[in-house]
């Protein structure tokens, strides 16, 4: 009896250990920062290239989401000493594969979304619309692979600071792409309006807000008003939130968003 006891003991928890393993391998983690286009808000001239990719490597997140990025600008130069390919550069810092997605020219190089990402398969820039004017935006959007070998669609954008008639329809032009999408997705960055607002009304049921499922209004952008601003968003349908957290570190004026998902349900 002793020993049927302990067979049965030893399956028990070796079933348990197998439904953990795979719920950690199901889960995977989300950055997205608004990085103050390289450059210390505090102390203008300095670089946060360094801090932005320690603070990478410390937390591993599957992806990252980057706004305010230049590439081979004469910003840049200004405080690095020399045009580079920011998110180029951070990608080698951390090992990750690295995308830029310009949304305008600007300063003899180009301004718009960085992306880091472990395995990626393909890569899109989506032009987004500007009805009322202002500056170009665009989201990147990036096919990847998670551990578990699943293959699913990552956007990262930044909309427009100006007019909320180009937020709402940069909003839904986002959302009616990743509808269209063949697997499950998620978006993701700064998208420069609050809960109260008529483009976050907008988005549609399907989609659910990290933070407003983990009831957390921490602000993400270092502000009198302290609005919350950065988002992850994801199709509620395939995944589940695990985890949100506004990292208080002094890089940028916004606060990095680290969110961690669960893929629930199967597909194909």
């Amino acid at each position: 009896m002793k020993k049927t006891a302990l067979v049965i003991l030893s399956f028990l928890l070796g079933l348990s250990c197998s439904v953990m393993a795979q719920e950690t391998f199901s889960e995977f983690k989300i950055l997205t920062y608004n990085i103050y286009h390289g450059e210390n808000p505090d102390s203008l001239g300095v670089p946060n290239l360094d801090n932005i990719a320690n603070l990478i490597i410390l937390l591993q997140p599957e992806v990252v989401a980057l706004q305010e990025v230049d590439s081979m600008t004469t910003r840049l130069e200004s405080i690095y000493g020399k045009k580079i390919d920011w998110v180029a550069e951070l990608g080698k810092k951390t090992g990750y594969r690295s995308y830029f997605a310009k949304a305008m020219d600007f300063a003899e190089g180009g301004y718009g979304e960085g992306v880091l990402v472990k395995k990626s398969l393909s890569y899109k820039t989506q032009q987004l619309p500007t009805p009322a004017g202002g500056e170009s935006r665009a989201a990147a959007w990036v096919k990847i692979e998670l551990k578990s070998r699943k293959e699913l669609y990552f956007g990262a954008t930044h909309l427009c600071h100006e007019f909320p008639e180009n937020r709402l329809a940069q909003i839904e032009a986002i959302t009616q792409y990743a509808d269209s999408l063949p697997n499950p997705a998620f978006f993701v960055g700064d998208l420069n309006f609050d809960p109260s607002s008529e483009a976050y009304q907008s988005i549609n049921s399907k989609w659910s807000d990290a933070g407003y499922i983990a009831n957390d209004d921490t602000p993400t952008f270092n502000s009198p008003e302290g609005k919350r601003i950065d988002y992850v968003w994801f199709d509620s349908e395939h995944f589940e939130l695990v985890k949100y957290q506004v990292i208080d570190v002094p890089f940028s004026d916004h606060y990095p968003v680290l969110v961690t998902l669960r893929l629930i349900k199967p597909y194909k």
